[in-house]
């Protein structure tokens, strides 16, 4: 009898803490979900309903109105357009350049390899806005300031190391029997490289491509500080010209899901890159 009170009682304890955890857990589900949901919600109210008190929650009706006002009066395909060229050439080119220095850290024996790995880390320490005055001398000095490529050199530079250091990972925890095994059926370097590193390391390749992308699609320290031009505008930058004598809050509110969407989509249909692989490299 003892024994069935005990088993009742741990039973109860555990119904109560699975509760207890329940609770929190969606209560801070709502906390984090509720401000995407606002201003989703906002991004289809009309100016006078913005400001509507008490405001309501639950949508009466969805007015495109700012979405079509973001296009036509503010420019924000232009916005679309600079910020995919910056955002897929950056990717194109960390991603090429760190496929081929992840490769060569991890699988390639030579002198100074260690001590470019600790130097990779070490730009880690330090935040972006310490690099901007730098950063921007070196575009003044090309003549660069102003235009695209001011963007795209720098967003290069700080994301190849993070790139690398993932990278590297995957190319390490490839077996060296599967090298051997190529080398000894008279395989060059090169052929290696094409046919089984580059293939085996694809989930890797995919995860910081993707990682890249997000990282530069929402960036706007550096866009803001590099672009005066209008017509260069990327859309983090772009959100700033909703801003006047009155702000256009449907219009900032539907650009803001305008830049969200791309992310949402490309880390939800990849989650699983980067939760069971960024984290453990290959595993094969």
């Amino acid at each position: 009898m003892a024994d069935k009170h005990a088993s009742l009682g741990r039973r109860y304890r555990s119904l109560k803490g699975r509760i207890v955890i329940g609770f929190f857990a969606i209560l801070l589900f709502a906390v984090v979900f509720f401000p995407f949901y606002w201003i989703i919600l906002s991004s289809f109210k009309s100016f006078l309903e913005i400001f509507e008190t008490p405001p309501k929650v639950i949508p009466v009706s969805l007015d495109m109105t700012n979405y079509i006002e973001a296009f036509t009066e503010y420019g924000v395909g232009t916005f679309i357009v600079n910020s995919l060229f910056v955002t897929i050439t950056t990717v194109f080119v960390t991603t090429v350049i760190s496929i081929c220095a992840s490769f060569a850290i991890a699988r390639l024996d030579f002198a100074g390899r260690d001590l470019f790995r600790s130097f990779l880390k070490t730009t880690q320490m330090f935040p972006v806005v310490v690099l901007l005055v730098p950063l921007f001398l070196m575009c003044n000095k090309l003549g660069l300031y102003g235009t695209r490529s001011s963007l795209i050199l720098p967003y290069i530079a700080l994301q190849i190391p993070v790139s690398v250091i993932l990278l590297s990972t995957y190319f390490a925890d490839i077996p060296a029997e599967m090298e051997e095994a190529a080398l000894i059926d008279g395989c060059t370097l090169p052929q290696i490289f094409l046919r089984i590193m580059l293939p085996l390391a694809a989930s890797g390749i995919v995860a910081v491509s993707i990682y890249t992308f997000i990282q530069v699609w929402q960036e706007f320290l550096i866009a803001s500080s590099f672009i005066t031009n209008h017509d260069f505008y990327t859309l983090t930058v772009g959100l700033t010209t909703f801003r006047g004598e009155f702000i256009n809050w449907g219009g900032l509110m539907a650009t803001s899901v305008i830049i969200a969407i791309p992310a949402m989509i490309l880390f939800s249909v990849s989650q699983d890159f980067f939760i069971n692989r960024l984290a453990g490299g290959v595993k094969e």
